[in-house]
């Protein structure tokens, strides 16, 4: 995906949260697509329409984006846009998880992602999140994997949509496939706006092939920049600058040699 894109440059319409909205964009624009963030209610259907994939985030939702983000989703669902709905906070938020099931019912998109209390919230299974991070008791484990990987694949199959389930393993479903991600480094925890920043770059992806391709693509290139930027930096502001300047320069070499992917059909 990441040739396809930098030959592509798609337009990515973004409605998401301010406290990310600058590394949202760069991120975009480090994996060869290109950004635009309009929000406005009176707008963004003009807006989608002209782009290649949207990108929902509901991250510090308002009114505004409560408004928006239906509007979008119809546009993009009547030109078959691709869309990634990133489900951030449903798991803490009553809000936000009504929100999400109406627009899960306007148009299912065709990526949703979250951590995995977000996942097993919307699935209506207990989750036990801490915010708008996922619960320990939560985690992906040997014991529960075939239990879980049975749950989304489930779901996925229900909704017609594919899955990306964040943690120190990621996991991205669909109806026929399955797989594990063990890129990545506990330190791109220690800055906000990492799960937000892969979300776009998956829907950058989405752009230009699959959602089951630009979702492992997305979590595997991005964890293996997480885990070299942690050998170049000396805290979290190091690491932010070199998270973008790694994740720009990955070379094929690279990701074929850093890869962690565990299929699982």
């Amino acid at each position: 995906p990441r040739q396809l894109t930098r030959a592509a440059q798609p337009l990515i319409h973004c409605i998401t949260n301010p406290i990310s909205i600058h590394d949202c964009a760069n991120i975009i624009l480090a994996a060869g697509g290109r950004p635009i963030m309009a929000e406005h209610p009176a707008e963004v259907a003009e807006i989608t329409r002209s782009s290649h994939a949207l990108a929902l985030n509901l991250g510090n939702i308002t009114d505004a984006r409560m408004k928006s983000m239906p509007e979008s989703l119809k546009t993009a669902a009547s030109l078959h846009i691709p869309v990634m709905l990133d489900l951030v906070g449903t798991a803490c938020s009553n809000l936000r998880y009504e929100f999400a099931q109406k627009l899960m019912n306007i148009h299912m998109p065709e990526l949703l992602k979250g951590n995995m209390s977000e996942l097993l919230a919307m699935s209506g299974q207990t989750a036990h999140a801490i915010g708008i991070d996922a619960g320990t008791q939560d985690a992906l484990t040997d014991t529960n994997r075939s239990h879980l990987k049975e749950l989304f694949q489930e779901k996925a199959a229900r909704w017609n949509t594919t899955l990306l389930i964040t943690g120190k393993e990621d996991m991205v479903v669909s109806s026929s496939k399955c797989a594990f991600i063990t890129n990545g480094t506990p330190a791109m925890s220690q800055i906000t706006g990492t799960g937000c920043m892969l979300g776009m770059i998956c829907a950058t992806y989405l752009a230009v092939t699959d959602p089951f391709t630009a979702a492992l693509t997305a979590a595997a290139e991005f964890g293996i920049a997480g885990e070299k930027a942690e050998k170049n930096s000396f805290g979290p502001g190091s690491f932010q600058v070199e998270l973008f300047d790694q994740f720009y320069n990955l070379t094929e070499q690279d990701i074929n040699v850093s890869e962690k992917i565990l299929f699982n059909k």
